[in-house]
């Protein structure tokens, strides 16, 4: 049964009020440049018991561990479907879900990984916008155009579309569970379907709210934030709104362009935090007054935040195209950046990835030759008894394994360290490589960092 509630309005306005709280705290920003992050990009922070996931839109994942520690994992040689990545969760078991724009993969508590499609759509992709874990080992799926599935923990699965249900709208942006059992779903506009966002009672019954049978500021829901108060807070492309005991409470400039909200989130003390698409960062404090935090004045390096997330010691992460952004009271003297544990290479902007794992020898990095060369084109043929690879495309290159002397298009040249053999794979000088295919190579040497660039 479908059910539509006549709710009250309440206004309370943006202020202009002095920015404070961010401005005077200690803040690290991690890009690519000095981090195992693979792109800038970074759509969203997961805090963690063991430490901080960050998902990025087109380079994977990362971890960072309570000791600063970081690991990557992508596509290839990893188990990610999908190195565009828009949400993640993880279940009662430690199992870290993470939607794609491929289905799901799943890294698993034993270091392995599974991928799964709710429509068996392996050839035309999936995108998977939402993912939200229950309490009894199941999880929550928005899928964009096919609605809300749920998967419980002995692999049943139920769907809720348009057709089947009173879901507004099969484009299905967040999903949040509240402590009654209930489910609630944000959507957007999709087709003829109109959006909204709807409750799921435990018993089965519907509620859907609108912007026309309510005071919901907008039909295109980004997302939903339940509060430890039971406030439901949620964030339109048209302004903030909260709505706790039938009262809706809207938050907006009063201007032709209002809040663009893309994520909230709650620290410790009850406050609420908005990520904006233009506007930076709102904080609505206990007395409902907002303030906002902008680059010109505060840590965020950039007003387009695609995600803000708070942990209980309310450190706060703001995701944007400019990498991530932790801000925090103070950082211990003793925490460092750990030295990554392996070296990073980077091709016009793309991460590398190799086979068997770049070495450093006297100074200077070898890389798989074949992996490299095959990424510019270049073909590559091995000769097993006399140990020599031959490179042939914009330049003829011939190397033999333990021989600093080299050719190159019919000239006779020096390596200052030899090529080798490691796991099966003749590893070779990469600046060297590099350079002789007119290529610039910079050498970041804390951070084990190597961009190419053509």
């Amino acid at each position: 049964m479908k059910k539509i509630i006549a709710l009250m309005l309440v206004f309370v306005i943006g202020s202009s009020m002095p920015t404070y709280g961010l401005a005077n705290r200690v803040s690290k920003q991690y890009t690519r440049m000095n981090s195992l992050l693979t792109v800038d990009k970074v759509v969203e922070v997961y805090p963690f018991e063991e430490g901080i996931w960050i998902i990025t839109g087109g380079g994977g994942v990362a971890k960072i561990n309570q000791q600063n520690q970081w690991t990557t994992y992508q596509k290839t040689p990893y188990g990610l479907s999908n190195n565009f990545i828009n949400c993640m969760t993880i279940d009662i078991n430690g199992n870290v879900y993470f939607g794609t724009n491929s289905g799901v993969s799943v890294f698993k508590t034993d270091g392995q990984w599974d991928q799964y499609y709710m429509n068996n759509n392996s050839i035309y992709g999936e995108t998977v916008t939402s993912l939200t874990a229950d309490t009894e080992g199941g999880i929550w799926h928005g899928v964009t155009n096919y609605g809300a599935y749920h998967i419980d923990a002995q692999g049943n699965r139920t769907n809720y579309n348009t057709l089947n249900s009173e879901i507004p709208s099969t484009d299905v942006t967040k999903i949040v569970l509240d402590e009654q059992g209930g489910t609630w779903f944000a959507t957007h506009p999709n087709y003829s379907d109109v959006g909204g966002i709807a409750y799921l009672d435990a018993e089965g019954e519907w509620t859907v709210y609108d912007s026309n049978n309510s005071d919901l500021p907008s039909n295109r829901v980004n997302d939903l934030y339940l509060a430890t108060d039971g406030t439901l807070w949620v964030g339109t492309i048209n302004g903030l709104a909260a709505f706790k005991d039938g009262v809706w409470s809207i938050y907006n400039k009063r201007s032709i362009m209002e809040y663009f909200i893309k994520s909230i989130a709650e620290d410790q003390e009850g406050n609420i935090y908005a990520a904006t698409w233009g506007d930076g960062l709102l904080k609505i404090d206990k007395t409902d007054a907002l303030v906002e935090y902008k680059a010109t004045n505060t840590p965020i390096p950039n007003n387009y935040i695609y995600d803000v997330a708070v942990e209980t010691d309310g450190t706060i992460w703001i995701s944007t195209n400019l990498g991530v952004t932790e801000i925090k009271d103070q950082f211990q003297e003793t925490q460092v950046s750990q030295k990554p544990d392996k070296v990073m290479v980077f091709l016009n902007g793309q991460n590398l990835r190799f086979d068997v794992e770049p070495v450093i020898r006297k100074g200077h990095t070898l890389v798989s030759m074949r992996n490299f060369l095959e990424a510019l084109d270049q073909d590559v043929e091995w000769n097993e008894e006399l140990q020599k690879v031959t490179s042939t495309g914009d330049k003829s290159i011939e190397l033999i394994i333990g021989d600093q002397t080299t050719v190159v298009d019919g000239n006779i040249d020096e390596l200052e360290v030899a090529p080798e053999i490691i796991e099966g794979r003749t590893m070779v000088p990469l600046r060297w490589l590099a350079e002789t295919l007119d290529y610039v190579v910079e050498w970041d040497s804390i951070n084990y960092y190597i961009d190419i660039i053509k």
